[in-house]
């Protein structure tokens, strides 16, 4: 691993902060194997869960997803080719991957008696494409638009409208309720004695199949300047690659900031980025709406972004008071500026006093 220091000086309006560009230079990895599920592991941390197998049970490497580990649960027992690169947790090393998918192309492929096509089923999803796979079983793979589905999750709907959750920061989930489908936050799942942990839902595609016939999309216009740029991801989108939302920037110039500038390939909600781009444009972005988001900061600078709504800087739920005064900015024709609210697609520096959770809400 090779890694690059740049120190740069940025100015922003009496301020003068001297950052830190951290670059990780990674090989990346392009690997197919069974994906297993550790039954021990003397890692006992992130990297220690899952790993991948050769056909004839030989350990290739440790796997992980570090922003989502849940993600790799349904491709549990399953050949599957994937990418990503080399992460350090606190005692084991591993691949955290950025992209998976199952492979049909084992070795060694089952024989079955049937189709399975033929005899499996996904009715939460009528409309879709299945793939047999034969691959150590039987399988009948479901696929929208490419994207694997679950067609084993509880899509019973329940209405959680009027329901008090809690005046908390806890990230609960995708929940229907006041006629749509929302991301929640809370205390607790159980409230008065009942366990409401099965009504939410783990995107908004499983929500909305459950809740609605036609789930409502939006669409957001991103202006952006030649050169570098502070952006977000405003929508819940199907593919959060950069190279999709922005097919227009220069490729391997995002960059999120950890205590140094990290690249990336994908944005998650609630996080800002520098990504640079040849010349001045508008990007327009289609997906579900984010109508409530709670961002962790660290102690110090932070790259933040907005939901889908104009957020003002008066309306941010700061219940620890973490946020200093005076200290949100964006970037610009004339540099950094100060704002007054928090734009869909835009991304924003701004600096905490104490590590914490800030919530963003719609009006």
């Amino acid at each position: 691993m090779r890694n690059i220091f740049q120190i740069k000086k940025v100015s922003i309006g009496r301020l003068s902060l001297t950052l830190l560009f951290f670059v990780y230079l990674t090989p990346v990895y392009s690997i197919t194997g069974y994906l297993r599920e550790a039954e021990t592991s003397f890692c006992m941390d992130a990297c220690g869960i899952y790993y991948l197998e050769d056909e004839s049970g030989e350990f290739i490497s440790r796997i992980t997803h570090l922003n989502d580990l849940e993600m790799l649960e349904p491709y549990v027992d399953r050949f599957v080719e994937i990418e990503g690169e080399e992460v350090t947790c606190v005692t084991c090393e591993a691949i955290d991957v950025s992209s998976i998918m199952i492979s049909d192309e084992c070795e060694f492929p089952v024989e079955c008696f049937a189709d399975p096509c033929e005899v499996g089923e996904c009715p939460a999803y009528p409309e879709a494409e299945c793939v047999a796979n034969y691959c150590d079983g039987c399988w009948a793979d479901f696929y929208i638009n490419g994207e694997l589905l679950d067609c084993s999750s509880n899509l019973e709907c329940i209405d959680l409208t009027g329901i008090d959750f809690g005046v908390c920061d806890m990230a609960l989930g995708i929940g229907w309720s006041e006629e749509e489908c929302q991301y929640l936050s809370g205390c607790d799942w159980v409230v008065d004695g009942v366990d409401y942990s099965d009504a939410f839902f783990a995107t908004m595609e499983e929500c909305y199949a459950a809740c609605s016939a036609t789930p409502p999309q939006e669409s957001v216009s991103i202006d952006y300047l030649s050169g570098w740029n502070l952006v977000g991801l405003p929508l819940d989108v199907e593919d959060a690659s950069y190279s999709t939302l922005f097919p227009e920037s220069i490729e391997g110039t995002l960059y999120f900031f950890d205590n140094g500038y990290i690249a990336q390939s994908y944005l998650i909600y609630g996080e800002g980025y520098w990504l640079r781009f040849p010349n001045a444009g508008i990007s327009i972005i289609t997906g579900f709406p984010i109508s409530e988001l709670t961002i962790s900061l660290n102690e110090g600078w932070n790259l933040i972004s907005g939901i889908s709504e104009s957020i003002a800087i008066g309306d941010i739920s700061d219940p620890s008071t973490i946020i200093v005064g005076g200290t949100i900015y964006g970037f610009g024709n004339d540099g950094y500026s100060q704002v007054n609210t928090l734009e869909p697609g835009g991304g924003y520096w701004v600096r905490a006093n104490n590590p914490g959770n800030i919530i963003l809400t719609s009006n």
